[in-house]
Parts: C-alpha cells; structure tokens; sequence
C-alpha cells in the first residue's frame, strides 16, 4: 500500500442523509470508539481518548451538517446545532467567538456563557459547543442568570434534555430555533416551534428556567 503525501477527504452527499445512513454512521462511530477504548493504554490513554471521541463527534456533525464547516473553521450559524463540548483554547482558537481568552472568561462570569467540569475531574471547564452557534449568544443570558443558583452539571442538563412544556425539545433547540444534530425526526408542532420568533422562543425558554429555579429553591427549603 502506497501512503499520498494529501489524504484523500470524502465530502458529505448533496442529498439528506437516509435513516440507513445515519445508522451506517452510528456503526462506523462505535466500533472507532471501541477500538480507540482499547488501545489507549498507559499514562496518555485519557487524553488520546478523548481526542478520538471529539475527532468521531466532528466527523458525524460534518456529515449531517456540512454548512457547519467552512474552510475548517465552525460556521456561526447553522441548520443543526453541535453536540461537541470545547477547551477553551479550542472556542477561542477555532473562532467561536471574537474575543481573547481573558474576555471570554469575563463573558463566561456574566452569564453571557456557561461552562461545565467534565466527568470524573475536580478541574478543567468545557464549554457546549451549541451556546456559540447564532443567535444563542444574543438570547442565552437573561436565561443563565435564572439558573445562577444551579451546580454546572445541572445547568447543562436543563439545557440539553427535552421537556415536555416545549413539545418535547431541548431548552437549547427551542432557543436556538434549531434541533440538535442528533435528533433523527421532528413532529409538525416541534418544528412550528423551532420556527417562532427568537423574543417569543427566548420568553418560552426563560419561563421555563425560573419554573425550575423555583422548583429547586421549594424542594431545598
């Protein structure tokens, strides 16, 4: 076998991907993310891991949503959004957002972003790749300040899992107008919702996060 000096870069379809694609897709994820468990030994293991895992999320965003990506750079905005979580060197240095580092961490104190600690470390902050795509940075923070009160962990469990009072949706699909790139269907009223006015879609999320705020302050009092 004779290696090319240039890799040769498989483009994703013109055409929507087919529920046998996505589940071609899935399949091909999980046996690079098996392989990859397995022979990630030794003291780097970890961090090869997790590289790995980011590679098989990039690839399978790409493939659903080839827009996302414009000269290997995120788009801002998107017709799905990301389910990657970033280092901050990674927001700053893939052009997330236009600030330095230091601004961005003031940003983050203002509620403008939020962060979460990964699973298993007492240390280190990733930041939901999601907050970033437009027009969420407009609208997300009104909603962070509500959820001040709230360990990290539960502020991105709020975020990214469905609720009922949004026909089902996530409080960042509705907010963004966007489903994530994960979701396999979306039902008429999910997709009237996701279509309304951003002020409209951001009061609906923000009525939803003081309920829940309220609901955690009852059940500690």
């Amino acid at each position: 076998m004779t290696l090319h000096s240039e890799a040769h870069v498989v483009e994703p379809a013109d055409r929507p991907l087919t529920q046998h694609d996505r589940a071609v897709l899935d399949r091909f994820s999980q046996l690079v993310t098996e392989r990859a468990v397995a022979l990630a030994q030794g003291p780097d293991g970890p961090r090869v891991l997790d590289l790995i895992k980011r590679a098989v999320a990039d690839v399978q965003q790409a493939w659903v949503d080839p827009d996302r990506w414009t000269d290997g750079r995120p788009a801002r905005s998107s017709s799905v959004l990301p389910v990657s979580k970033l280092k901050v060197s990674e927001v700053i240095g893939q052009g997330w957002v236009e600030l330095s580092q230091a601004s961005f961490y003031r940003a983050v104190d203002s509620k403008r972003f939020y962060c979460v600690t990964p699973l298993g470390r007492a240390i280190g902050k990733e930041f939901p790749a999601w907050q970033f795509v437009s027009p969420v940075p407009e609208l997300i923070q009104p909603v962070l300040e509500r959820l001040d009160d709230m360990p990290s962990s539960e502020i991105h469990a709020f975020w990214v899992i469905e609720a009922d009072e949004l026909n089902a949706l996530a409080p960042a699909e509705v907010l963004a107008g966007l489903p994530f790139a994960t979701r396999r269907t979306i039902h008429p009223s999910q997709s009237a919702m996701l279509r309304a006015p951003a002020q409209e879609r951001a009061r609906r999320v923000a009525e939803l996060a003081e309920f829940k705020r309220r609901s955690v302050a009852d059940h500690i009092g």
